[in-house]
C-alpha cells in the first residue's frame, strides 16, 4: 500500500507505516504549527474570518449558551433528543470546497473592509496556502497531510465551523420529511430535538448530503443525555432539567492547595467551578447538590474553608464597573516565573507603578513527562543565545544570539564576511589556528522574540564577560542598574 492511498502523503519517505497507523485509527495527526512557515499567515487569516462564525441560530458558543437555548423547551410525546457527532471532522473537510465556502461568506460580509484591506480572493489565496502547506515530522521522517484541515493551525477551527454551517443548512433545507424543530451544534457535536418517526430517515439523509462528512448518532439513555458538559434530563412531564455532566472516568482531581502555585491560581479553580455550578443547573436543588459536591472534592484536595468565602467576596468586587475602568488605564501586564514569597514582593513593587503582573509556574509535570514531538537536533535549533568555545585548550569565549538554525550561524562564524566586519570568532580561529565543533556550542537560552533575545544576550555578556565579544557589538545596552554589585 502506498502513501497516496491514505489522507497523509509521504514526501521522500520509503517507510509509510507511521502514516498508515494514524489513518487506520480514523483520526488525523495533531501537530503544533507554532513557528511553522505559515503560522503567522494562519493567525492573520483566522482574525479576519473569526467574525463570520456563529451567525446562525444553530451555533452554540459554550455550555451556558446551550443551557439558555434549551432550558424552556418541552418534549412532545412523539419527540426525542439525539446527538450527531462528525467522525474526524478536521481531516474530513475537503480543502478546495472549504476555501470556496469561505469565499462565499466573505463576499456576503459587508463589514470585511473594517477588518482588512485584503479582497476575498486574496484572503482565500492565503487560506489555501495555509491549508495545503501541512508538513510535519514524525520519527525523523517528513510527511504532508494531503486532505482536510491541519489540527494545530489557528485557522482550522474557523474553516471547520464555516464548512459545517454550510452542511447543516443544506441538510435541514433539503429533508423531505419534518426536519428537527431544534438543531444546536458545537463544532462537530450536535444536539437535536426531532420527531421519533422521522429519526431514522433524517439520520440517513444527513449522511447523504456531503460525501466527506459522516455523522454518528447517540440516543438518549435512561432519560439522560450528555452534551457540552451538560447533563440533560428528560422529566416525567417531558420538560428538560439540566445539571453538570461528568464522565464516568472523572476523578475530581484538581490543583492541590499545597502545590507551588500562586494563591490566585488556586482561587481561580474554585471560581471557575463555582461559576459552572451557578449557571448550568436549571433547578435550585441541582445547583445546591453541585456546590456541595464541589466543596467535598476541593476539601479532599486540601482547600480550607476560608477559600470558598474569599472567592465569593472577590466575585462581588469584580462586578464593580469602576475596577474595569481602572484596568483600562493600566499598562500592558508582564509575566514572571512564580517563586513563593519573592514573586509577590515583586508584584507589589510593580503595582506601585501601575504595571500589572501575572505569574506562571516555572516547572510543571507536563514539561517533565509529556514529550509528544520529535526533539530538534542540537545544531538545528533556532532563536538562541549561544556560547562558542574552542575545542583546543583555550579560555576564549564568545556569546551571541541568532534567529537562524545554529548550524547556519556557526557556518557564518567560520568564514570571512565580504560585506562588512568579519566575525570575532572567525578572526580568532584564523589567528590561533583553532577550531570548534557545532555539537560543543553551548545553548544558554532560547527566546523567540527579537527584542527580548537581544536583552538576554546583553545579560549573559554582562555576567560571563566573554573575551571575544567586541565592545558595542550588542543590539541592546543594559541599564546602569545592572552595574550594581
Amino acid at each position: 500500500m502506498k502513501g497516496r492511498h491514505c489522507r497523509w502523503g509521504i514526501d521522500g519517505v520509503a517507510d509509510p507505516l507511521p502514516c498508515l497507523a494514524i489513518a487506520k485509527q480514523g483520526r488525523g495527526p495533531i501537530v503544533s504549527s507554532i513557528n511553522s512557515v505559515t503560522y503567522n499567515i494562519a493567525k492573520l487569516v483566522a482574525n479576519i474570518l473569526a467574525p463570520l462564525v456563529g451567525n446562525t441560530p444553530h451555533h452554540v458558543r459554550n455550555s451556558l449558551d446551550f443551557v439558555n437555548k434549551i432550558k424552556d423547551l418541552k418534549m412532545a410525546q412523539d419527540e426525542t433528543m439525539v446527538s450527531y457527532d462528525v467522525t474526524s471532522l478536521f481531516t474530513c473537510i475537503p480543502t478546495m470546497e472549504a476555501v470556496e465556502t469561505v469565499r462565499h461568506h466573505l463576499k456576503q460580509d459587508h463589514t470585511l473592509l473594517d477588518r482588512t484591506k485584503l479582497k476575498p480572493d486574496q484572503i482565500c489565496q492565503l487560506l489555501d496556502l495555509c491549508l495545503t502547506t501541512t508538513y510535519f515530522q514524525f520519527n525523523g521522517n517528513f510527511y504532508r497531510q494531503k486532505h482536510g484541515c491541519a489540527m494545530g493551525s489557528p485557522v482550522s477551527p474557523i474553516v471547520a465551523n464555516l464548512y459545517m454551517e454550510m452542511v447543516e443548512r443544506k441538510a435541514l433545507n433539503s429533508f423531505k420529511g419534518a426536519p428537527p424543530s431544534h438543531w444546536f451544534r458545537y463544532v462537530d457535536d450536535t444536539w437535536v430535538k426531532i420527531k421519533t418517526q422521522d429519526l431514522q430517515a433524517f439520520t440517513q439523509h444527513i449522511n447523504s448530503v456531503d460525501k466527506n462528512i459522516n455523522f454518528t448518532r447517540e440516543d438518549v439513555k435512561d432519560n439522560h443525555f450528555p452534551f457540552v458538559d451538560c447533563d440533560v434530563h428528560l422529566a416525567e412531564d417531558r420538560s428538560l432539567h439540566i445539571g453538570v455532566y461528568r464522565k464516568p472516568t472523572h476523578t475530581d482531581q484538581y490543583l492541590l492547595f499545597d502545590s507551588h502555585h500562586p494563591l490566585e491560581h488556586k482561587m481561580g479553580v474554585i471560581r471557575t467551578l463555582q461559576h459552572r455550578a451557578d449557571n448550568i443547573p436549571t433547578s435550585t436543588r441541582a445547583e445546591a447538590e453541585e456546590h456541595k459536591h464541589l466543596k467535598g472534592a476541593l476539601k479532599t484536595c486540601g482547600y480550607p474553608s476560608w477559600t470558598f468565602g474569599k472567592t465569593t467576596t472577590r466575585s462581588r468586587k469584580n462586578t464593580n464597573t469602576e475596577d474595569a475602568e481602572k484596568m483600562k488605564d493600566k499598562r500592558r501586564n508582564i509575566v514572571i516565573p512564580y517563586v513563593s514569597g519573592v514573586s509577590e514582593k515583586l508584584r507589589r513593587i510593580f503595582n506601585k507603578h501601575q504595571i500589572p503582573v501575572c505569574f506562571k509556574p516555572g516547572n510543571t509535570l507536563r514539561q517533565k513527562l509529556v514529550h509528544p514531538k520529535d526533539k530538534t537536533p542540537h545544531n538545528q535549533k533556532s532563536n538562541l543565545i549561544y556560547a562558542v568555545k574552542c575545542s583546543e585548550e583555550c579560555n576564549d569565549l564568545y556569546i551571541g544570539e541568532t534567529k537562524q538554525p545554529l548550524n547556519k550561524r556557526m557556518a557564518q562564524h567560520r568564514r570571512a564576511n565580504s560585506s562588512g566586519p568579519v566575525s570575532a570568532v572567525y578572526s580568532h580561529l584564523k589567528e590561533k589556528a583553532h577550531s570548534f565543533e557545532d555539537s560543543n556550542v553551548k545553548i544558554l537560552d532560547r527566546e523567540d522574540r527579537w527584542f527580548e533575545r537581544g536583552v538576554k544576550e546583553a545579560i549573559y555578556v554582562k555576567v560571563e564577560r566573554p573575551s571575544l565579544n567586541r565592545g558595542g557589538g550588542l543590539r541592546h545596552h543594559l541599564s546602569p542598574i545592572y552595574n550594581v554589585a
